[in-house]
């Protein structure tokens, strides 16, 4: 029976299962073809019909885990009712069972010429309300329903937007529908997501209660409604980031539906596999059927197991198995049960899977045709495939320590030479693998390795097998292995060099019993919510936990400032080992108001613990090798973390069912959590009730912090506008409505027909519960604005937000900001806006920017508000000063200190260094220099107005016009400098140069692109520009003439320019000269010639053009040198030679103008 051969020859996977149902898109009689209908499917659905046949219940829920095949019940049930005859002949064959539908069709009659409604949901993204109304929407278009319905107005889509709509929308269908269908059966599949949907949002699972409640009333015996969901889980634990009172509340509402667990049992498993795997036409060699039932016989009559001794069918599931080894069938339904598994799927994810060493993979390779698909190829399989998801999986421990027995097998026969046979080597191996295998997996089922199933479980010969003993002998001296008498078993060795136990008990007996170890094993007790006061206020606080043993460890915890680095707001503290009475108590919590004070008599078993978890931490600090040792170190964490469990518990009891002192007074045995309510209510009494879960808190999430920002831009932007222009409903919108409209803060001021920021006013008689709470939010923002009253010098925003922190306010540093700037808004006229510059200064802004409102939630030391007074005798300076912005800008403003100071500042600042800063008395005259200095300077707009201009503009000793006068002398000295600037350096060049013609701008044109210098190219063009309405050229050619640009223009950059104007234009002229009358040409013999010198008289101007034939070049040579020669002679000055030579050379040029007249 060697013969190999390609196992697909006598064997094939058929898929009678499929890998996961689709309930909304499935359902078809080929479907039905393909299922497989097990006993825990027949349980579930005989549960259903029953519970509806004896109490009428309708209601169900499908609960288990992942794969399982709940969807897959699900579909049978809606296949039984279908309209389609085929399908529901499919589902009805699939069943089977006559006594089954026979009770089905007496619960849930059929009638042909009513159909079954048939909705069926699953969930995903989308809102419970959204979903059902689709899903029940279809399920009638299906069943050609519609018409019975679309003439009533209640049908309109339109109308269903909320929970309680919906409710009422279904209960007026299905009324509306009583004799027209037989019954109604609603299957929502993926209901889980719903409830993650809910868990995520609102919180409140009031729908379901409300379904619930519906369908048991409109479903009858004569027309059932069903409604099943399908679970992986129960409801409260969908609802594990919520509060626990929530997750009490959703099992209840679980409570109203029949709940039924949905577990494939072993057997169903083992036979799922045999369905599975089909033998084809070829028929089996008949010695290896003899081979393979007698494995099998070996197989069962060495497990002691449940499976074999309850399944009569047991050794035909095992044989129709084939080739899985019937250990490996066994092992596989409880590998689909483990965390790292998805159950039945994960059976037939196997069976099909194409992954390395699958079984598809041995089935299609050539073997030995006897050989069966062992649990150590499964061991293969898995630690090839899925060894990642099974160390984060519960099971990864044993896992791990198999795979380091492995390796510690490896180095012990690589020692001991023993892998000289490779059959035998791997035997070893083998070994390991089935026995870890049958540890891990089989222990539940009754499955042990004993010698006579490791020898059954191992894909060996028959040659190799006679090693056995020898190499279980060696794996136990080695200490791969271990044998137990109990069990007439083996198992795998956890190898570990350290012996956690024997260090930690030989580390207690060194320690003393008589020291508090409590204090050094860093324990830090839970936070108690304050859970009312939330729901009541909207904040969230909470207080910590302390214990100490006497009245000097409570002294050393104050003094050590770890109650000052903690967020919350008071302290529970439980004093042992030291005997207090009443009248002390309430001494202690007098003098320390932030701390609630008890005593705990007992301690002890605390102490040991705490003992323990001090000597764990010793042993870890002593034993380097803790950390590379996986095995001793996953020991060390699991004590670790029990101790510290131990300690948590007994912790938390020592505050349970003790009576409180706060502020001298007892408080009454009660929860912690009514203890913390009642002491914040006390703390923070002037707290406001804000509903917003966003940012009341202390700690703003990013996105809620994104929201708070754009919230505040609006704030600044938009304050005069209803609902600060927010359009639709960002998450800003829900702050603003509840953090500001809701409490009065902004509102809309018929008087002045907008929108604005103010102080509430509140009325009592009328809504006591909202007036006072508008009553808390103006005492804030008064107490506040008392603060910027009180303070002559400049408040910090931080300043503010710690009176606002601090009791009795309490308000939460995510709120402080909105708050913050509705104040500043609120009062702003009356206040003056300064932020810290680079040189940590205070300096006067006009307004609140972008940079202020930044500063405002991330800063507030680095901004400041000053109050302002303003005097009658004030008032008048104000008013003329808005008078004249008004007559010289044509722009109304508020005559108010800060606007028109922000007006005027703001103006001044946005002009050219030059005009800000010039001393040319010929642009600004004195007086307005200094005006302009006070202004450019200025930090502070009251001290500019009152104080700076008011003086140097005498305003208390003249007249409205005086002043007038002088304002308006500024402003139109300021307007009109860079004019009178430009029309001066123009009166300069047509000095020069005289009035720009059409012939000087187009020889502009030429010279700026052919002269040598770039500069005179840049004069040319500027010039060339002269024709153009805008005066820009002028101011080109000043940063040019200056070398700097307008923006940083001075009184000496300008002098500059103005100086060097005339030598440009002097230039520009001798250029001119060969533009006018010369041609660009390439010919060497013509030449212009042109001189300009200047006179007492003005400029001479002469030129010539010449033509020098080529013949007379060499005498010309000669001549020149003959000629400088004689020059050099003469004993005169350079200057002096210059002046002959021009002299002599004016005899031979024609005067500017006259060169015409002696052409040709």
């Amino acid at each position: 029976m060697t013969k190999v051969e390609n196992l697909n020859h006598y064997y094939q996977i058929h898929v009678n299962h499929l890998l996961s149902t689709r309930l909304d898109t499935d359902i078809s009689k080929e479907f039905f073809d393909k299922v497989v209908f097990h006993g825990t499917a027949f349980n579930s659905l005989q549960t259903i019909i029953d519970s509806f046949a004896s109490s009428g219940q309708s209601t169900f829920t499908l609960t288990g885990s992942y794969g399982t095949g709940k969807s897959t019940l699900a579909a049978v049930l809606t296949g039984l009712l279908h309209q389609n005859e085929n399908i529901r002949s499919a589902a009805r064959n699939l069943v089977n069972d006559k006594r089954l539908l026979k009770k089905l069709d007496n619960s849930f009659k059929f009638y042909d010429e009513k159909p079954w409604l048939i909705v069926k949901a699953v969930g995903g993204v989308t809102s419970p309300t959204e979903l059902f109304y689709k899903s029940i929407l279809k399920a009638l278009e299906e069943a050609n329903l519609i018409e019975f319905l679309q003439d009533d107005l209640f049908f309109l889509s339109e109308e269903i937007k909320t929970e309680q709509q919906l409710i009422a929308w279904i209960d007026q269908v299905f009324r509306a529908l009583d004799g027209k269908i037989s019954g109604s059966i609603f299957i929502l599949d993926e209901m889980g997501k719903l409830l993650d949907h809910i868990a995520r949002n609102s919180g409140d699972l009031h729908l379901f209660q409300e379904l619930s409640e519906k369908i048991n009333r409109l479903s009858t015996k004569e027309c059932p409604f069903l409604f099943l969901g399908v679970l992986h889980q129960a409801f409260s634990d969908y609802a594990k980031g919520l509060s626990h009172q929530i997750a009490l509340e959703w099992a209840k509402i679980q409570g109203r539906y029949v709940d039924i667990a949905y577990r494939i049992s072993l057997d169903e498993s083992v036979a799922l596999v045999s369905k599975t795997i089909k033998k084809t036409k070829n028929k089996i060699p008949n010695p290896v059927v003899i081979l393979n039932e007698r494995l099998i016989d070996d197989v069962m009559l060495s497990i002691s197991s449940r499976l074999t001794e309850s399944s009569p069918k047991i050794k035909q599931y095992f044989i129709n198995a084939l080739p899985l080894h019937p250990l490996t069938t066994i092992l596989l339904g409880a590998i689909a049960k483990s965390s790292f598994s998805q159950n039945e799927r994960s059976i037939f994810s196997f069976l099909l899977s194409v992954e390395p060493l699958s079984f598809r993979k041995f089935l299609e390779a050539d073997v030995e045709y006897y050989k069966t698909y062992t649990i150590v190829d499964l061991w293969d399989y898995l630690s090839h495939n899925l060894q990642h998801q099974i160390l984060g999986s519960k099971e990864g421990h044993s896992w791990s320590v198999v795979e380091e027995s492995l390796t510690l097998l490896s180095k012990q026969m690589n020692k001991f030479e023993i892998n000289k046979n490779i059959d035998l080597d791997q035997l070893y191996f083998n070994i390991v693998k089935a026995v870890a295998m049958m540890n891990l997996f089989g222990k539940p089922l009754g499955v042990y390795p004993t010698k006579k199933l490791i020898a059954n479980a191992l894909p060996t010969s028959a040659a190799s097998l006679d090693f056995l003993d020898e190499c279980l002998n060696n794996l136990q001296s080695w200490g791969v292995i271990t044998y137990w008498n109990r069990t007439d078993s083996y198992e795998v060795v956890e190898t570990s060099e350290l012996n956690i136990q024997q260090l930690l008990e030989e580390k207690l007996q060194t320690l003393s019993s008589q020291q508090n170890y409590f204090e050094h094993i860093d324990y830090k007790g839970n936070s108690v919510l304050a859970k009312r006061h939330y729901q009541q206020k909207g904040v969230i606080r909470w207080m910590d936990q302390h214990l100490v043993s006497d009245i000097s460890g409570l002294k050393h915890l104050i003094d050590s400032n770890t109650l000052e680095n903690r967020k919350a707001f008071a302290h529970f503290v439980l004093i042992t080992g030291q005997a207090l009475n009443s009248k002390q108590l309430a001494e202690i919590s007098s003098q320390h108001p932030n701390l609630v004070i008890s005593q705990l008599k007992k301690l002890s078993e605390i102490l040991n613990w705490s003992k323990e978890i001090f000597a764990l931490k010793e042993i870890y600090r002593d034993q380097p090798k803790l950390m590379i040792d996986p095995v001793a170190k996953k020991e060390y964490e699991q004590r670790l973390n029990y101790a510290y469990q131990q300690v948590d518990s007994l912790f938390q009891q020592s505050f349970e069912h003790v009576d409180w002192y706060f502020s001298g007074e007892k408080i009454l045995s009660k929860s912690l959590s009514m203890v913390a309510s009642e002491i914040a209510d006390k703390i923070f009494f002037a707290c406001p009730t804000v509903s917003n879960e966003l940012v009341v808190r202390h700690d703003v999430s990013s996105s809620a912090a994104a929201g708070r920002r754009k919230l505040l831009e609006k704030m600044l932007e938009s304050n005069e506008s209803e609902n600060l222009n927010i359009e639709k409903f960002p998450p800003e919108k829900a702050i603003y409505l509840s953090c500001l409209k809701q409490l009065g803060l902004h509102q809309y001021l018929a008087e002045q027909s907008k929108w604005a920021f103010v102080i509430p006013k509140f009325d009592i008689e009328n809504d006591q519960d909202a007036s006072g709470n508008l009553r808390l939010v103006a005492e804030m923002m008064e107490v506040g604005h008392a603060l910027f009253k009180s303070n002559k010098d400049l408040v910090k925003i931080s300043d503010l937000y710690e009176i606002w922190l601090a009791p009795p306010f309490g308000i939460p540093q995510g709120l402080l900001p909105i708050f913050g700037l509705a104040l500043l808004l609120a009062k702003e006229k009356a206040l003056a806006f300064y932020d810290q510059d680079v040189t940590q200064e205070f300096r006067f802004i006009s307004s609140m920017d972008e940079e202020f409102v930044n500063k405002l939630v991330k800063r507030p030391n680095e901004v400041a508000v000053k109050f302002v007074k303003e005097p009658e005798e004030k008032d008048r300076f104000i008013q003329l000063l808005a008078q004249s912005i008004s007559l010289n800008f044509s722009k109304d403003i508020d005559e108010t200190p800060l606007l028109v100071a922000r007006f005027i500042v703001s103006y001044l600042v946005k002009q050219s260094n030059w005009v800000k800063f010039s001393k040319d008395i010929e642009f600004f005259e004195e007086k307005v220099q200094q005006l302009r200095a006070f202004i450019v300077k200025a930090d502070d707009p009251y001290k500019l107005l009152f104080e700076d201009m008011y003086d140097l503009l005498d305003v208390s000793k003249r007249s409205d016009v005086q002043i007038l006068s002088d304002l308006s002398n500024f402003f139109i000295s300021i307007q009109n400098s860079k004019l009178n600037l430009f029309k001066k350096f123009e009166q300069s060049l047509f000095k020069e140069l005289g009035e720009i013609t059409i012939d000087i701008i187009e020889q502009a044109k030429s010279i700026s692109t052919s002269a040598a210098d770039w500069k005179m190219k840049k004069f040319a063009e500027h010039l060339a520009n002269s024709s153009n309405d805008s005066s820009q050229w002028i101011s080109n050619m000043i940063t040019l003439l200056g070398q700097i640009p307008e923006r940083d223009w001075s009184d000496d950059s300008l002098k500059k320019a103005f100086e060097a104007l005339p030598s440009y234009v002097q230039r520009f002229k001798q250029l001119s000269f060969f533009t006018k009358k010369t041609k660009i040409t390439s010919d060497e013999d013509h030449k212009s010639l042109a001189i300009i010198v200047n006179t007492i008289n003005g400029l001479e101007e002469y030129n010539r053009n010449v033509i020098i034939e080529p013949e007379l070049q060499t005498k010309l040579s000669s001549v020149e040198i003959e000629l400088s020669k004689q020059v050099d002679s003469i004993e005169l000055s350079d200057d002096a030679k210059a002046i002959v030579l021009y002299q002599l050379l004016k005899n031979y040029l024609y005067p500017i103008g006259e060169e015409g007249k002696h052409e040709g």
